[in-house]
């Protein structure tokens, strides 16, 4: 073999080298790219879940804010009605009071 022809054939092999070690870096870059690709989509899960904690959070405590506030305003119509109530009651008496002794046509209708 002359020295030609050794060169040829280390070139050939050098180019056969070259196009082996080409396939394994696209086989490695397709690899990279699947990883990656998997590793986005367990963090994506994983951000979603704590995004969904977080927002369960706020609402139960928005949730647990608008209750209180409901049993407080609550209370206090219950505490308003119960007053109305009252001042109705002595009203009502006072005006069947009056309308009696304007009936009855009494002279002492100016007090209580």
């Amino acid at each position: 073999m002359s020295s030609v022809e050794k060169i040829v054939s280390a070139l050939s092999e050098l180019e056969n080298d070259i196009e082996s070690l080409s396939v394994k870096v696209q086989d490695m870059k397709k690899r990279i790219i699947s990883t990656s690709d998997n590793e986005i989509a367990q963090l994506r899960e994983k951000i979603i879940q704590v995004a969904k904690t977080e927002s369960d959070k706020i609402i139960s405590s928005a949730k647990q804010e608008a209750e209180e506030k409901s049993q407080k305003i609550s209370a206090e119509a219950e505490t308003n009605l119960t007053k109305l109530r009252e001042n109705t009651k002595l009203s009502f008496d006072k005006s069947v009071k009056l309308v009696v002794d304007s009936v009855l046509n009494r002279n002492d209708t100016n007090e209580n």
